[in-house]
């Protein structure tokens, strides 16, 4: 399985850098009994960005999908067809929808062209293009799948597109688990066991989650199941992570024989956002080591570009000076300086009342949100404008997004009842900004407009979320003619 945007493995992929339409999508190559490889795709279709129109007993939305396989210039697959959400009933609430296709394809590398177009807004498309290559053949060599992550999975009643090995699974398609994930459920293939060690002879399945900084091991979050080998070896199981506290990890995967000698490993990386926080200080290396200081945390890392990073991302809650300091410390990137600064940081910022672990942790959680909601590219979430709004000032009580407007581009409102400035210490009251996305190419929105002091102020801003044909020359204009389904006066009068 690939996902794109990350690392080489790293499973996360977000579509709709051409169009509104919000696609989340990623892939598996799996093998048969008769060495007939077959593309697994899998797609989520974020029911925000496309259009929910009015039927007979709701509202429902549709895209068309458009799947074109080639091998050099001849087209070995081609398929279109209509996808529809479900059928819903409420118009505030709009959700997603997904679709698995699977291709037979001999081994060879392939040319994988993705288009999806929402039917309510036909010119709007999105496109990805990727290179496959598929190598599974039946040898004296251990191959498998990656690592397919499932939102759930349960007896088949009725086989069909999810079905697989008796079981229906329902794929989740980014490598991001939010708090109401209370376990990882994954399924894994193995090939040609039965050639290396021997036909049915004993092996077992490892499984466990890994600190992706440092590889330590977490505490009872592992698991084995012992297998014989065969031509194929399914593994379907799952992992308890309610205990897994918010950071950056490795699901891991081992095929171990009967003399524990690792035959294959395969790893999955994502990012865990959860409230967890009594064990998360607590991980497996030689010994166990209980984190209750701030200088236990950033003495496990020793990787320059992790204490870097944990620099970095002070950025949006730092003073102008301290910024120069931090800048600094990242040129001379000296593990021992870099530790000792952001130890004094924190403890500067607790003061004599707060835990200052405690309070890192928080902000920490807060970034890895940001780098995974609010990011640009490959640009990290905190130096968005999004993210540092979001880490400057926190979670915003009303956000507004807004991805199919006609004659706008994307764009959204955010509303702070109250806000405090962490950089200034200042509270203030009903203040909003507005994050607009100009350029049809990205998916990086930039803050136009806010009524906070400090901030960027602009009065023709509303002229900045509409197309080329509204611009006006007039000085004093500051509104743009008012054009069907067109809502920014109350979008932002009123955000919610």
């Amino acid at each position: 399985m690939r996902y794109f945007l990350l690392l080489f493995f790293t499973l996360f992929l977000r579509l709709g850098l051409s169009s509104k339409v919000t696609v989340y999508f990623n892939y598996n190559v799996f093998n048969t009994l008769k060495s007939k490889p077959y593309l697994e795709t899998y797609l989520t279709i974020s029911g925000n960005s496309v259009k929910y129109s009015p039927v007979n007993a709701g509202y429902q939305a549709g895209v068309t999908i458009n799947w074109t396989i080639k091998k050099g210039s001849e087209i070995i697959k081609s398929t279109k067809y209509n996808l529809k959400s479900p059928l819903v009933k409420d118009s505030m609430s709009f959700p997603s929808f997904i679709d698995n296709q699977r291709f037979s394809l001999d081994n060879g590398e392939y040319i994988l062209e993705l288009l999806v177009t929402d039917n309510a807004y036909p010119d709007k498309i999105t496109r990805h293009e990727e290179k496959i290559n598929i190598q599974l053949n039946r040898d004296k060599k251990v191959l498998s799948s990656e690592i397919q992550v499932l939102d759930n999975y349960f007896k088949t009643s009725e086989p069909g597109i999810f079905t697989k090995n008796g079981y229906d699974l329902i794929p989740y398609t980014i490598n991001y688990l939010p708090k109401t994930y209370q376990s990882l459920k994954f399924y894994f293939e193995t090939y040609n066991l039965d050639t290396v060690i021997g036909n049915k002879a004993k092996f077992v399945y490892s499984f466990y989650i890994e600190n992706s900084e440092n590889s330590a091991k977490q505490q009872s979050l592992s698991g084995f199941q012992k297998q014989s080998a065969q031509t194929i070896n399914p593994l379907l199981t799952q992992l308890d992570i309610s205990k897994l506290p918010s950071g950056n990890y490795n699901l891991v995967v081992e095929v171990r024989d009967s003399v524990n000698t690792i035959q294959l490993q395969k790893k999955w990386f994502f990012q865990r956002m959860s409230d967890v926080r009594t064990n998360l200080d607590i991980v497996e290396t030689d010994q166990k080591i209980q984190l209750s200081r701030i200088e236990d945390f950033f003495n496990q890392y020793q990787s320059k570009d992790s204490l870097k990073q944990f620099i970095e991302c002070l950025w949006p809650i730092s003073t102008i000076k301290e910024r120069e300091w931090q800048q600094a410390q990242v040129v001379k990137k000296d593990p021992v300086l870099m530790r000792n600064y952001l130890n004094e940081y924190w403890t500067k910022a607790a003061g004599d009342s707060l835990d200052p672990l405690k309070i890192w942790l928080k902000y920490y959680d807060a970034v890895l949100e940001a780098d995974v909601m609010m990011k640009c590219g490959k640009q990290r979430g905190f130096f968005t404008d999004r993210g540092r709004v979001y880490l400057q000032y926190g979670k915003p009580d009303q956000r507004n997004q807004v991805t199919s407007e006609p004659n706008t581009y994307p764009y959204e409102i955010w509303q702070y009842y109250r806000i405090f400035d962490k950089s200034t210490g200042r509270f203030f009251s009903n203040k909003k900004f507005v994050f607009v996305n100009n350029n049809i190419a990205d998916d990086c929105f930039k803050l136009i407009h806010s009524d906070l002091r400090g901030e960027v102020y602009d009065e023709k801003w509303r002229f900045r979320l509409v197309n080329r044909s509204q611009q006006t020359q007039n000085v004093d204009d500051v509104n743009p003619m008012k054009t069907y389904g067109n809502n920014i006066d109350e979008n932002f009068n009123n955000p919610r």
